[in-house]
């Protein structure tokens, strides 16, 4: 019986221990592949496609001993990895930087390139809508009358001077002390004015808000914001403001797409400071695109009244779209500014005669009539309407209003103390 010889080349591959499993990783839009034997990772982040191919930004991590890195790092630079023969340039770029004999460059990076094009044409998998959990009761967070989703986007919108990044900086504080972290992301003011304003805001017992001051659109600080938010466990953040924050026309479709899924990369419930559109009802959506209106979860419009007095602001908050929930009544603030301190002081949007203009006849009608009974066409000069507009509110809420005897309206018992 013949025996076969097997060569001495095969026998000593058999010998070997068997290589690590490569590890390949993927976290949101990014993706990793670690060779574990050769102390080698591939990392690419900023995913986009331009002409229906993927590009991002590669970096070529290698711990071996020798190599022409700069912390770690091999190479970082733009990679088109759709490319054929972006693969093969790199390749030579990493050869002669490492300078390795024996490695397989393109061979490793040919792996990594199909591995980031199948997953990336996965995606996520579809799941059973019968197997995810509830929306928990405490999805929604309420402040002094503002609600806000807690993990999703909503839009602070009013014209200049409405006390806008006040406000958010009042939110920030008073939601850190319920329990929540929070931040705010600035690319308007600066880190000695919002710290000023906390202390003026909260006294010396300041809450925990974490400051970045942000120089660059929204689209290019995703991983810097983004690792702020995981490495401290942000769960809500305030975004001043939508404007400057933009990589383009906030008018433009475009931009506030790019804008809210730079959101969604960096994660967390959030407030966006935005200003108003021009023309009529310019109070009813954000300054730009409706696209900012539609991609946020809920916006609320400010508006500041002309009654200030020179140390005191009247600024009442308008819920004007909410996806999660139903509308939630106005509410709003009579900001004063003593020596030290601002305070703010939460008031009855239907006290000041500038706001309530903004109150449906409904809410109008609701507030007078606390007052006691009324006659309808007391009501009806009272708020500067006609009879017949007083006659038809009635008919429609009739679970608020009731009709006594001698003909004047009242409230029903469940319908007081709405505003």
């Amino acid at each position: 019986m013949s025996t076969v010889r097997i060569p001495a080349s095969v026998v000593e591959i058999l010998r070997r221990e068997p290589e690590p499993p490569h590890e390949f990783r993927v976290a949101d839009d990014r993706y990793s592949l670690t060779i574990p034997a050769y102390g080698v990772t591939f990392e690419i982040d900023r995913l986009r496609r331009e002409k229906h191919e993927l590009l991002g930004e590669l970096a070529v991590l290698c711990d071996l001993p020798g190599v022409r890195s700069t912390n770690g790092t091999l190479s970082i630079a733009d990679f088109n990895v759709s490319s054929a023969r972006a693969r093969i340039e790199r390749a030579k770029l990493l050869q002669s930087r490492a300078n390795i004999k024996g490695l397989d460059w393109a061979g490793l990076l040919e792996e990594f390139c199909q591995r980031v094009l199948y997953a990336d044409r996965a995606g996520q998998p579809a799941v059973d809508l019968r197997t995810l959990p509830k929306p928990q009761r405490d999805d929604l967070l309420k402040i002094d009358g503002l609600v806000l989703p807690r993990n999703h986007a909503s839009i602070l919108f009013g014209d200049g001077g409405a006390f806008k990044s006040y406000i958010a900086l009042y939110v920030a504080g008073k939601l850190y002390r319920s329990g929540i972290n929070v931040a705010f992301f600035d690319w308007e003011l600066d880190g000695e004015q919002h710290r000023e304003r906390l202390e003026r805001i909260f006294g010396a017992d300041m809450p925990q808000v974490l400051y970045a001051r942000c120089d660059k659109p929204l689209v290019y600080d995703v991983d810097r914001l983004g690792r702020i938010v995981r490495e401290n466990r942000i769960q809500f953040a305030v975004y001043d403001s939508v404007a400057f924050a933009c990589d383009g026309p906030p008018e433009a479709a475009e931009v506030a797409g790019r804008y809210f899924r730079a959101v969604r990369q960096i994660g967390c419930g959030s407030l966006h400071i935005a200003h108003i559109t021009k023309g009529e009802n310019a109070d009813k959506k954000p300054f730009g695109s409706t696209f900012w209106h539609n991609g946020a979860r809920s916006t609320w419009y400010a508006k500041r009244t002309d009654e200030d007095d020179g140390e005191s602001a009247t600024v009442g908050l308008f819920h004007r779209k909410a996806n999660l929930t139903k509308l939630s009544p106005p509410t709003g603030f009579r900001i004063a500014f003593a020596h030290e301190r601002t305070l703010f002081e939460r008031i009855n949007i239907a006290d000041s005669p500038e706001l309530a203009e903004n109150l449906s006849l409904r809410q109008r009608m609701q507030h007078l009539l606390k007052q006691g009974a009324m006659s309808r066409e007391s009501i009806a000069e009272e708020l500067g309407v006609t009879m017949n507009n007083i006659r038809q509110t009635i008919y429609h809420n009739k679970h608020l209003f009731t009709v006594l005897k001698g003909g004047k309206v009242g409230l029903l018992e469940k319908g007081k103390g709405v505003i």
